[in-house]
């Protein structure tokens, strides 16, 4: 009856040094991300220019300065003097993102959560079967 539950444990093991390390990292790195993003600040811009698939954008900056970029465009055209709101990070303040930054990190949180709780539940399989097996 040992056997299988030694194989088992052993299995539990290999997890548990594959999925607690990396699903650590993950947390780490997601939680890295969501700090930064959390960062940013909303700004109303106005489309200057349209070439092609490029549209050039103002807006104000925390200073109250006029900020400029070029950005690539993605869906619908806008048309010159359409309003679209920015997110403007403190320490890259000439370069803006068009998309809205509270989705960054969470892949990374959801997917180093799931590993972590495996391979800590893999963990306490590795040490609690062997204890049974000798019982």
């Amino acid at each position: 009856m040992t056997e299988p539950l030694d194989a088992i444990a052993i299995a539990a093991e290999v997890f548990a040094w594959l999925a607690l390390p990396v699903g650590i990292v993950l947390l780490a790195v997601g939680i890295g991300r969501r700090a930064w993003s959390s960062r940013y600040t909303t700004a109303k811009a106005v489309v200057a220019t349209v070439r092609d698939r490029d549209a050039k954008i103002r807006w104000f900056g925390a200073e109250g300065d006029v900020r400029e970029s070029t950005s690539p465009l993605t869906g619908q055209i806008p048309a010159v003097g359409d309003a679209r709101t920015v997110w403007v990070h403190p320490s890259r303040p000439d370069t803006p993102r068009l998309d809205d930054p509270a989705h960054d990190g969470r892949v990374l949180l959801t997917l180093g959560g799931i590993l972590t709780t495996v391979g800590a539940i893999a963990t306490i399989i590795a040490f609690v079967l062997p204890l049974m097996a000798s019982a």
